[in-house]
């Protein structure tokens, strides 16, 4: 659990956690430094319960940096991320999900979750699903080995590295994916990804489909590609990854691809005139 001043929705969290009928776990906690009552909450727990408790608190470099730590702290043959704000399906999720894990040889197994506030209910039971939206991943158990082929979160996409991770998981052909019918859990939609759009890895996410030869696998290429194209021109314009985004929109207006002529020709000198006027 990666964790920063999460005081007034910790504890139903790890309640929704330590009320699990399954019961053979070790919850590993990074904190980034809290400043409120964080730390206090998860004191209270490692003195009240005989739970096996991993609890650093330190500064980090956001979400995915904690992560990052609590893959190297776990001990554990399968891993699963939830955030201080989200909370477990029911108290017997854990146990089903278990019962799945044995019966499937599959190094990614993954379910439904909700969003807390909205009440939208996200199944993404098709690979075209997964592929042009992707999966929260609160919704999403690793298995150890998974992080040997995929290595660990990417610190440049500051909202969507968890997405960008699962992608590299299903384009692997060494890796084997299974899809569950079971609620998993709640997800809080107060955080950074549900506020921010990481336009840095849609820039790219056209380009990554390509390279792993998946843009198959997905119904609506046209769009995707537009997405990628928009990304990288807002990019430029905002002054922020500008290597990289020209990096990507090469690859597409070189690229075989659906775009005309005119359109490479246009898409170019718009870049060109975004990277060259100054940012208000």
């Amino acid at each position: 659990m990666p964790l920063y001043n999460c005081e007034g929705t910790l504890q139903q969290a790890l309640d929704s956690i330590t009320g699990q009928g399954f019961k053979n776990y070790e919850l590993v906690l990074v904190d980034g430094g809290s400043n409120d009552d964080t730390q206090y909450i998860i004191s209270n727990l490692k003195k009240t319960g005989n739970y096996h408790i991993q609890f650093i608190s330190e500064p980090d470099r956001g979400i995915y940096d904690a992560m990052n730590k609590g893959i190297d702290m776990a001990t554990g043959q399968w891993l699963y991320f939830m955030g201080g704000d989200d909370i477990l399906s029911s108290l017997s999720v854990l146990d089903q999900v278990y019962l799945n894990i044995q019966h499937e040889h599959a190094q990614l197994v993954y379910g439904n979750v909700t969003g807390a506030v909205s009440n939208i209910k996200y199944t993404d039971d098709t690979i075209n699903k997964v592929l042009s939206r992707g999966i929260h991943h609160q919704g999403i158990f690793y298995k150890r080995e998974v992080f040997d082929y995929t290595g660990k979160y990417n610190l440049k996409f500051r909202v969507a590295a968890d997405y960008h991770l699962t992608l590299k998981v299903f384009c692997n052909p060494a890796l084997k994916t299974k899809y569950t019918d079971l609620e998993i859990a709640r997800f809080g939609e107060s955080g950074l990804s549900s506020s921010t759009y990481d336009y840095r890895f849609y820039s790219y996410h056209y380009k990554f489909l390509s390279i792993n030869k998946a843009l198959n696998k997905i119904e609506d290429k046209v769009t995707c590609l537009q997405q990628s194209i928009y990304c990288c021109l807002w990019l430029v314009k905002e002054k922020q990854s500008m290597t990289f985004a020209w990096l990507n929109i090469l690859y597409y207006i070189t690229g075989l691809n659906s775009l005309g002529i005119a359109f490479r020709f246009k898409t170019f000198l718009r870049m060109i005139y975004w990277s060259l006027k100054p940012k208000p």
